[in-house]
């Protein structure tokens, strides 16, 4: 049997496929187990500072596996989704340490949707299809899809998107805003997100998380509250080395040699 996660390490970089290919890389428990094991581990690991979560085949996610849900009574998925829902999934991608960056080909669908919507970055190439399309089968996106989505796109996009389980392609998903990056080519997709990695190796791993608390906080706080946390992580990326070194380097006109300190 093929493991259902693919974990591959290149230095700080920790690359993680969804590998049920013939099921468009359906989310089972066996799969969300292992995520979230190699996520936790992650977050605990001081060598790796960005993660990517891609799918095999030719898609993202298409979603939940139904066929372990449709037996389940109240009591039961109350228990699955505690263990191994995608909220408990797309929760610990939001407050990783790290920064995640979903690389998107294919169908993106449901609980894919959602997970890809917890993360830093969305890099999709041009064939790419979004939505969450769980009332045609006789339930609500129950994985964050409503709140992340009305939150990234806007409140009408989403309930067009949700109430009538509309796909979307991945122009239109850059087009609100959802999609940070939008690649033409399918095999460049790997290419593209290496920049984008690039881009982040480049910065302080102290201030990269600083920022995304920061930024995570404006999701779920007042404008007061939200500035005055902002105001808090400036004074303690204030306080590291290095800031010093990053100002240092630009005065002197030259490339910043950040070291997590």
């Amino acid at each position: 049997m093929s493991e259902v996660l693919l974990v591959r390490s290149e230095g700080p970089v920790l690359w993680l496929t969804l590998n049920r290919p013939d099921r468009r890389n359906a989310l089972n428990r066996e799969l969300r187990s292992r995520l979230l094991e190699e996520l936790r581990r992650a977050d605990e690991d001081q060598n790796v500072r960005v993660v990517v979560i891609s799918g095999a085949g030719g898609n993202f996610c298409a979603g939940a596996d139904l066929s372990e849900f449709v037996e389940l009574d109240a009591l039961g998925i109350r228990e699955y989704n505690r263990r191994w829902g995608t909220q408990v999934i797309a929760w610990t991608i939001q407050n990783l340490s790290k920064i995640v960056i979903a690389a998107v080909d294919g169908y993106c669908l449901g609980g894919g949707f959602e997970l890809a919507l917890a993360c830093d970055v969305i890099v999709a190439t041009r064939r790419a299809v979004f939505g969450l399309p769980e009332l045609r089968v006789g339930l609500i996106p129950g994985g964050g899809g409503t709140q992340r989505l009305t939150r990234a796109a806007g409140v009408h996009f989403a309930k067009n998107a949700v109430l009538r389980s509309k796909l979307f392609p991945a122009e239109e998903a850059w087009r609100v805003g959802v999609v940070a990056e939008l690649v033409d080519e399918p095999e460049k997709l790997e290419e593209v997100v290496r920049g984008v990695i690039g881009d982040l190796l480049e910065r302080s791993p102290v201030h990269l998380y600083a920022a995304k608390l920061a930024i995570n906080a404006a999701l779920e706080t007042p404008l007061s509250q939200g500035l005055a946390y902002e105001r808090e992580l400036f004074q303690f990326v204030w306080s590291t080395e290095d800031r010093l070194e990053g100002m240092r380097a630009f005065l002197e006109k030259r490339r910043p040699n950040f070291r997590g300190k």
